[in-house]
């Protein structure tokens, strides 16, 4: 496993990085990247390497401003992921490509936006993290904000998961092997959580 300061340094950039999960848990592999900073490259990679679904982590206070409704009204997923009603930049076309999605995410991630700039349902699916973040829940959805916060940026990460080429979801050592191939850096939500206690918790932007 890499570092969470190498990962972030990473995002900065504007590249993506894996984030594993408990075993114990979903066991999955998710790429991330930091929905600001996103380009349809990046979208593009997710789709064709990763092969799941391609979903924008926002907290609370955005979800707020931009009129996110959560989907159910009553969870009857295990791990309670918090998906709202599907969304699309009112500036795309089909919504579906990977300009498009890209558009999309960004305006999520854009602070002057608000519930109008937005028609739902679309292709680009928001989940609200958790208060508290990772302490709260260990989920990719709210390991994904708390890295961009980590990187001084919106509090929003854009998340895929990755699929294995037989279908199958990819396990640790799938995920490792790719994180070789493609240069990618691999970190897991447990790093992520003691690297916040070991920073007193509320830890700041990494520089």
């Amino acid at each position: 496993m890499d570092t969470i300061v190498e990962a972030v340094e990473d995002l900065k950039a504007g590249k993506l990085v894996i984030v594993v999960d408990d075993e114990n848990r979903e066991n999955e592999g998710d790429f991330v990247a930091i929905s600001e900073y996103i380009k349809a490259d990046t979208i593009n990679f997710m789709i064709t390497h990763g092969k799941g679904l391609v979903c924008t982590a926002v907290d609370r206070e955005i979800a707020k401003r931009l009129g996110l409704v959560l989907m159910p009204t009553t969870h009857t997923d295990p791990f309670a992921t918090a998906f709202t009603i599907s969304v699309d930049h009112k500036k795309t076309t089909t919504g579906i490509s990977a300009f498009d999605r890209a558009t999309t995410i960004r305006a999520l991630a854009n602070p002057f936006s608000g519930k109008d700039d937005f028609h739902q349902p679309g292709h680009v699916f928001p989940l609200i993290a958790k208060d508290g973040g990772v302490f709260v829940r260990q989920g990719h959805t709210e390991a994904a904000v708390d890295l961009a916060k980590l990187c001084g940026a919106t509090p929003s990460g854009t998340i895929c998961e990755i699929i294995h080429s037989d279908g199958s979801m990819a396990r640790l050592n799938d995920l490792e092997k790719m994180a070789e191939q493609f240069n990618i850096r691999i970190i897991s939500v447990q790093q992520l959580v003691t690297y916040k206690i070991t920073q007193n918790e509320e830890c700041g932007v990494i520089e």
